[in-house]
Order: C-alpha cells, then sequence, then structure tokens
C-alpha cells in the first residue's frame, strides 16, 4: 500500500502556531516566541511567527533572524554586509544597548520575510519536502479554502521520513 500522509497529517494547527498581527513590535513578537517556547513546555520551540492583516490574511513570517537584524546593528543588514574579520564585532558594542530596546519597538511589517510557497492541506508530504528544500525554508504553511490552516516544519517531515527508513 502506498504511503498516503498528507500535509494537514503532519502540519501545526495554526491555533497552536504563534502569530500576530503586523503591527506588532518587534519586543511584542519576540515575547509571544518565548511564551509559546513556555506554553509547550520547551516541546516546541517556534523559530518564526506568522503575521496577518486585520482581515486574517497571511501577510509574511518573522524569522528570529529578521527579529535579530531587525533591531539594527548595520554591520547586519544584508545591503550593507561588508566582509569583515568577525573578532571586531566586539566594536560594535552598541548592538546590545539603548539602541537595541529603541530599535525593538519597530512594527514587525518593516523586517518580516515574505511567504515564497505555500501546499495544500491534502497534498502529500512529498510536495512540502520537495518545496522546502528548494527553497530552503525550514517552515511552510498549509492552506485550506483559502486561509492558513497550520504550519509544517522540515522537523516534522524529517521524523516521519525517518519512520518510514528506520521502518518504525
Amino acid at each position: 500500500m502506498p504511503y498516503q500522509k498528507t500535509a494537514k497529517d503532519l502540519m501545526i494547527p495554526l491555533e497552536d502556531y504563534p502569530h500576530i498581527p503586523y503591527w506588532f513590535t518587534l519586543r511584542q513578537a519576540m515575547a509571544i516566541i518565548r511564551e509559546a517556547v513556555i506554553k509547550f513546555e520547551g516541546q516546541f520551540e517556534p523559530r518564526a511567527v506568522l503575521v496577518f492583516d486585520e482581515k486574517y490574511q497571511l501577510m509574511g513570517i518573522l524569522t528570529l533572524r529578521d527579529i535579530i537584524t531587525g533591531l539594527e546593528p548595520n554591520f547586519l543588514q544584508e545591503t550593507s554586509l561588508i566582509k569583515m574579520d568577525p573578532s571586531l564585532t566586539v566594536l560594535m558594542g552598541d548592538f546590545c544597548g539603548p539602541k537595541m530596546k529603541d530599535q525593538s519597538q519597530r512594527p514587525v511589517s518593516e523586517v518580516m520575510s515574505p511567504i515564497k510557497v505555500t501546499v495544500n492541506a491534502e497534498d502529500p508530504i512529498t510536495k512540502p519536502l520537495y518545496l522546502m528544500i528548494k527553497e530552503n525554508a525550514g517552515l511552510i504553511p498549509v492552506m485550506q479554502g483559502g486561509k492558513v490552516a497550520g504550519m509544517l516544519r522540515l522537523s516534522d517531515l524529517f521524523g516521519e521520513i525517518s519512520k518510514m527508513v528506520l521502518g518504525e
């Protein structure tokens, strides 16, 4: 019998996945992520939050990388990324000072990443697996009826694949 699990079978339902409105600040997003870790007693550590508009339409995803980059340091901004000796970053101590707290008031909409791909709830798990590898994404939104139903993580797909390979 062929393997028949779908994206819906492995996804984390939207109500269990952290999500925020686009006007939240980076500081608020950080609190939501920390709260999610506590809520799931360390079993689930989100690496991103979904960002929605006022009509609950998916606008983007805010990754830990987006948050840290959004806290400013010019040397972390992609547009100004320069080659330098990593040991010189000690000279950029402002990053962990008052400027960082000021930058934490920026809206998440300024630094979130666009959603590159989505899958449908009934897609076989090979489709999200392929798209995640192709797009170098660790997460992918699962859609059902034109709305986000949940999130699928690469680690969940890996877990499922390892069960098949190891015969569990």
